[in-house]
């Protein structure tokens, strides 16, 4: 059976949706690490679809709107529930507010990014993206797991579901993962080789390292945000897109 090109994209969209719901499925049964990790398979599979779709020149409004339900699922749903069970089920209708903060935003951002969306390329977003938003509170649980042995203080994760709920619907920029290359000065080959090491120690120790290096390039943006510093290679390029 041949599968048309124009549907390609969209079996990595599928993936998403099912590892979303996987992840769901083991939240509701105490398997949060596990849970928290399919999440992230999830991110995966959403970051090549749209690489897919561009290489194949198959960007479509089908395709947009079908990737945005499947991250509603992935991270706004799941992350949603698992900070509902793991810290706000014993707090009433104050814990079930704040435990739907990430659908609620998500939902907000996920709307917002697809208006703005043309099927070109963005030099940037605005607002957190949702699937950072999920990885960080996955991957700050999963790193308290690591050190303490237990998922976490709700003293200390509740108040950063807000603040990250509201930096998704924010008007900060954040960049997208800038590509790889040694051969456009000394800023680029640093930052590519941070990138490379990040990565490693990611795989390697992900329990240990993933919420560190998402936490760290939050601040990041938020600091570049506050200052208004762009890249030299960014502004370079919203000045020629202005002419």
């Amino acid at each position: 059976m041949k599968v048309q090109k124009s549907f390609i994209p969209s079996i990595f969209t599928i993936f998403n949706l099912f590892s979303g719901f996987l992840a769901i499925l083991e939240i509701f049964h105490g398997r949060y690490i596990t849970g928290i990790v399919l999440i992230m398979v999830a991110a995966i599979f959403d970051g090549l679809d749209g690489k897919v779709a561009r290489r194949l020149q198959q960007v479509s409004e089908f395709g947009i709107e079908f990737d945005s339900l499947a991250d509603i699922v992935s991270f706004c749903v799941a992350p949603s529930i698992l900070i509902n069970i793991l810290f706000a089920s014993e707090l009433g209708f104050i814990g079930r507010i704040l435990s739907f903060f990430p659908l609620l935003f998500g939902g907000v951002r996920l709307a917002r990014f697809n208006i703005q969306m043309t099927g070109k390329k963005m030099l940037y977003y605005t607002g957190l993206p949702v699937p950072v938003n999920a990885i960080t509170i996955g991957s700050f649980i999963w790193f308290h797991d690591k050190l303490f042995g237990n998922y976490g203080d709700p003293k200390i994760i509740l108040p950063m579901v807000v603040v990250l709920s509201f930096l998704m619907v924010s008007h900060i920029r954040v960049s997208p993962v800038p590509k790889i290359s040694f051969h456009k000065g000394i800023f680029i080959i640093t930052k590519s080789i941070f990138i490379i090491v990040a990565f490693l120690l990611m795989i390697i120790f992900p329990g240990y390292t993933i919420f560190p290096v998402f936490g760290a390039f939050i601040v990041t943006q938020l600091l570049i945000w506050m200052v208004g510093y762009e890249e030299p290679r960014l502004h370079f390029s919203i000045r020629r897109k202005g002419r």
